[in-house]
């Protein structure tokens, strides 16, 4: 058995973050000769998501805490998500037992394997706190395989980012980016070649998903909507959705207030549940990355709403050839019964060929085929 350690945002607690987790190692492991454990590497701020207040540095950060002392109910909703997401880490994520809590100490004492595969979601993100370059392999062993799959950067790197990374990239064996818009700087700054590939998350089938999918206890036909942030656009997009459709407006989220005025307020959501709101809606509107990519893998009627740095969202569209699902005021002022459907059959040809090159890609790295 050959073994493999991915290094990921296994910490985070966020349903796409820890899906995409499970995916990949999954993948993996669903070969005969291989063996996939994720390293449990815990950066400098990899606890913030976790905490019920802020560190304070600001005085934006004290209103915060002061806000969430008087909620006592929005504490009681976090205390709920923690629970899930930890409980779905312990049961669904294979992890090596050695934490590392800091990156001296990963690399005083690296894990032990064969091969190497850091990805995806937002690994090389530089512009968030405690990323390092822990996440471009710095610790593994000389002639050790080193792979990124679908590394995702979120936002575009400097020119500082970029000499900064180049000597950890041009140790790879293999590179590969998770945004189409993302190839050209990555392969400037490695001085190598560098594929497009899929999210870890479309490694797995759909029935795969569907086993996993926790189905609601909704008994109606619903819109589901996540947004990390309810922009103008996107209160305005579920407005006219619930007023074309009639349908009931199931939202998740983890806002203070509801923007929406939703139907259904979800405030605690552990991954597989949020599988079974999205595989079981009649549309699914949302800002997010990974609801979109399930939304796809699915195949319901998505309505994309871009927000800062979307890069991430627009190359799914474009990669799965369904741009018509990019939410504009223009989409929305035509939008009946009849056009708000959208056509997958791009997606079932290139999508498929698209999704077997990734494959392809990773284990042609792993196995070392040319």
């Amino acid at each position: 058995m050959k073994k493999v350690l991915t290094l990921t945002t296994q910490y985070s607690p966020n349903n796409g973050a820890l899906l995409q987790c499970y995916a990949l190692s999954k993948f993996i492991s669903s070969q005969d000769d291989l063996e996939c454990e994720v390293i449990q590497y815990w950066h400098p701020n990899a606890r913030a998501g976790w905490r019920y207040f802020k560190k304070v540095s600001t005085l934006r950060d004290v209103v915060f805490n002061l806000y969430m002392l008087c909620r006592p109910d929005l504490l009681w909703q976090k205390r709920q998500r923690n629970k899930k997401y930890a409980e779905y880490i312990k049961e669904f994520l294979p992890l090596n037992k050695t934490v590392y809590t800091t990156d001296e100490a990963i690399r005083q004492n690296p894990p032990s394997a064969d091969v190497y595969v850091v990805g995806s979601d937002q690994i090389w993100n530089l512009h968030r706190k405690g990323i390092g370059t822990v996440y471009f392999l710095d610790f593994v062993p000389e002639g050790k395989k080193k792979i990124a799959y679908a590394a995702s950067m979120g936002v575009k790197w400097t020119a500082d980012h970029c000499n900064m990374v180049k000597p950890f990239l041009e140790k790879f064996d293999a590179i590969s980016v998770r945004e189409e818009g993302h190839i050209s700087l990555t392969k400037k700054a490695s001085g190598k070649d560098v594929a497009h590939v899929a999210d870890p998350v479309f490694l797995l089938g759909k029935d795969e998903w569907e086993k996993l999918a926790v189905k609601p206890t909704i008994d109606e036909p619903y819109i589901f909507c996540f947004f990390f942030g309810v922009t103008e656009l996107a209160a305005k997009a579920v407005k006219k959705l619930r007023e074309t459709t009639g349908y009931k407006v199931v939202y998740l989220n983890y806002n203070a207030l509801d923007k929406l005025g939703s139907d259904k307020d979800i405030r605690a959501c552990g991954p597989n549940e949020f599988l079974g709101l999205i595989a079981n809606a009649e549309i699914v509107c949302t800002s997010s990355f990974h609801t979109s990519a399930f939304a796809t893998i699915f195949r319901k009627d998505l309505f994309y709403v871009p927000q800062a740095e979307s890069e991430r969202g627009l190359s799914l569209l474009r990669t799965c050839g369904i741009s018509e699902a990019l939410v504009t005021d223009e989409r929305l002022e035509s939008l009946t019964m009849q056009n708000l459907h959208i056509d997958y059959s791009a997606a079932d040809a290139t999508g498929k060929a698209f999704i077997d090159k990734s494959k392809k890609f990773l284990l042609d790295a792993i196995y070392e085929r040319k």
